[in-house]
């Protein structure tokens, strides 16, 4: 049922992306900005190519050979930030708590496809009929996401930090008022992966948006991006609600998702000025320092 509610959810949104690019359309003979990939920009190359598949192989070994956390290797709260949030926004009943793990679920969900299903799909090439940005945009969007998930599902396990309601467990019962404890979910709080790939699609659509008129340019495109980091933002603040999350975990996933989402392809893709090839590949040198009781070896590089 929900995930019917989903593509259904999916549709509707689709239809009025793809409604609101054609209406901020100009009028026939009158100027548009150009849905182009400039030739200024760099392209998504070979070396990302092979970093994202890389990812992705080594995403699923790990799930395969990379044990959940038997016991937490970190439980304490951040000082003031995570007890204060929990006390203020965690819901007071099971079924709030249950609501709300719902609602983020469909943030998430939502947020994860967006923009390569919506922006890149349905409106560079649905509408705009330019496979090429389509193209260049779904590639920038797969790798942004696979490597914010890489992220989140190392931290996850390495961390091993203790959901916040696993502090209100009953020892006897191994229970709390709205969920069962003892399970290998109980040990993955660090960091929130929901609030990490909803802030990396938002911000993907918000540098998408920036640089290319997909519904037409201007306020409506501006809202593109509004609306993604609100979005995202309610994803994050759900997951405290439901008491999966410490107020931290969402920060810290939103900060990694908003650098893979916005940071990572304004660097490397929308950069401004034609840029030589060969100088934005990684080029490192090793140097030989002398200092007072020997030396010190050290790489130092452009890009």
């Amino acid at each position: 049922m929900m995930r019917r509610a989903l593509f259904l959810l999916f549709v509707v949104i689709s239809v009025l992306v793809v409604r609101d690019a054609r209406a901020g359309e100009p009028p026939a003979g009158a100027p548009r900005g150009p849905v182009v990939w400039k030739d200024e920009w760099p392209r998504f190359s070979a070396w990302e190519g092979a970093t994202t598949l890389g990812a992705t192989a080594i995403g699923f070994v790990m799930q395969r050979k990379f044990p959940d956390p038997s016991d937490a290797n970190f439980s304490a709260d951040f000082p003031i930030l995570d007890p204060t949030a929990r006390y203020l926004f965690r819901g007071r009943s099971k079924k709030i708590q249950d609501a709300f793990g719902h609602y983020s679920d469909i943030g998430f969900r939502m947020m994860a496809f967006f923009p390569y299903v919506v922006d890149a799909g349905a409106v560079a090439l649905g509408v705009h009929h330019n496979p090429d940005v389509a193209a260049q945009m779904a590639l920038i969007d797969i790798q942004a996401l696979t490597l914010s998930g890489a992220t989140q599902f190392l931290a996850s396990r390495i961390v091993a930090r203790q959901r916040p309601y696993v502090q209100d467990c009953d020892p006897v019962t191994g229970k709390t008022f709205s969920r069962d404890c003892g399970g290998t979910n109980d040990w993955k709080s660090f960091f929130s992966g929901h609030a990490a790939a909803a802030f990396t699609s938002a911000g993907l659509m918000c540098v998408h948006h920036q640089h290319i008129p997909l519904w037409g340019g201007g306020a409506v495109d501006a809202w593109a991006c509004t609306w993604a980091v609100g979005v995202a933002t309610a994803t994050g603040l759900f997951r405290v609600v439901a008491d999966a999350h410490h107020a931290s975990d969402v920060l810290v996933g939103a900060g990694v998702g908003w650098l893979y989402g916005y940071v990572m392809p304004r660097f490397m893709h929308y950069t401004k000025g034609r840029l030589d090839p060969k100088a934005r590949m990684l080029r490192f040198t090793p140097t030989f320092s002398q200092i007072a009781d020997g030396g010190m070896l050290s790489l130092s590089g452009i890009f």
